[in-house]
């Protein structure tokens, strides 16, 4: 089972494994974009009762756009229900895409309440949130980091597969599986990393980045540079709140990606008022997609006094209850170099080259 605000790896792992698209049963979402735990229950039931087999869930630790991070442990206690119920055989696996989110788990051990690196109060319980949702992640049956994701610093690609349980991660060995790797001269090896890869071959350039971003950061680097990146999202979103032009279309997210839309009608609004309205109107829905679409690619063709904008475009980083895309600049700040002048710079940039686009649609 995978879930609906996946990214779409996951059918592509689906589809090369040889399970089939068709076989991947997807877990509805709520407004947070956190999968549905009775959805997830009331599907796998069904599965089961009918004969089929479970391999596992396969949930959310913080994809974009929403930094959406499952409650874990409520998959884990699920499972375990499951199991018992049905007397199964074996135990699903419980895998977290935790690729970007990862980067909260250096929380780990932060006196919140001392706070003695004095993150910004404003933000503090944000970060605290959002580390308690992955921390849960100690129970689950495997994860992963990226590295060359976020705020990690690495090149791509740079990544890392965490199984919790040694002895599951002796399932991918050759060795265990009356292979006989001898070509690879391991006798006096008390660890081979090649038997439980793909590869026979690897490069260790990625690891040794990711230890050299490790040892030279520190958890305590890496916790000023999350709550830097945190604290100047809060103010960007603040700001294009304050705006009659544009609205922020991911308010409750807890990470620091921001979804920005062109407001209709010039109109200062909220996302669910947005949302309310689009909901209503599909014509309206589909102005705004073709509006913020085509301000992209104005500021795209940058001249003259048109710059690039520091965003890329999405066209469906959210489906209403219709199921139609509404579509947004997405913008993902990783500079360590990010300041309230950078961030007040952008937002200026985005209202002078607005009014620009209406006087060029004019012409």
């Amino acid at each position: 089972m995978i879930t609906e605000k996946a990214h779409f790896s996951h059918k592509t792992v689906g589809d090369w494994l040889g399970i089939g698209v068709d076989r991947l049963i997807q877990i509805n979402s709520d407004e947070e974009s956190r999968s549905i735990i009775d959805d997830a229950e009331a599907k796998a039931r069904s599965i089961i009762e009918k004969g089929g087999i479970l391999a596992g869930f396969l949930i959310n630790g913080g994809p974009f756009y929403d930094f959406a991070v499952d409650d874990i442990d409520a998959f884990i206690e699920l499972r375990d229900k499951l199991v018992k119920e049905y007397k199964l055989p074996f135990s699903p696996h419980i895998h977290v895409d935790s690729v970007i989110t990862w980067i909260w788990l250096m929380f780990n051990g932060y006196d919140f309440e001392l706070n003695s690196l004095k993150i910004p109060l404003e933000i503090l319980p944000t970060i605290k949130k959002q580390f308690e949702r992955i921390y849960q992640i100690r129970r689950a049956d495997s994860w992963g980091v990226d590295f060359h994701k976020g705020l990690g610093g690495c090149p791509t690609p740079c990544g890392l597969f965490v199984s919790n349980n040694r002895n599951e991660l002796l399932l991918l060995s050759k060795k265990e599986r009356g292979i006989d790797t001898h070509h690879l001269g391991n006798d006096w090896s008390l660890e081979d990393p090649s038997d439980i890869t793909l590869e026979t071959s690897r490069s260790a350039g990625e690891a040794l980045s990711a230890v050299g971003s490790l040892l030279s950061m520190g958890k305590n680097g890496f916790r000023r540079f999350l709550a830097n990146q945190i604290f100047y999202t809060k103010i960007f979103r603040d700001l294009i709140s304050a705006e009659n032009d544009f609205l922020v279309g991911n308010p409750h997210a807890l990470g620091f990606n921001t979804m920005v839309l062109i407001s209709p009608s010039n109109k200062k609004m909220t996302w669910k008022e947005f949302l309310k309205l689009v909901e209503d109107d599909s014509t309206l829905l589909d102005w705004a997609n073709e509006e913020v679409k085509l301000f992209y690619e104005f500021c795209l063709k940058s001249g003259g006094n048109i710059k690039r904008l520091g965003c890329s475009f999405s066209k469906s980083f959210y489906k209403t209850k219709t199921g139609k895309s509404v579509s947004g600049l997405k913008y993902c700040f990783v500079s360590p170099h990010m300041n309230f002048s950078s961030i007040k710079e952008e937002v200026e940039k985005l209202k002078k080259q607005l009014a620009d686009f209406h006087i060029s649609k004019k012409r």
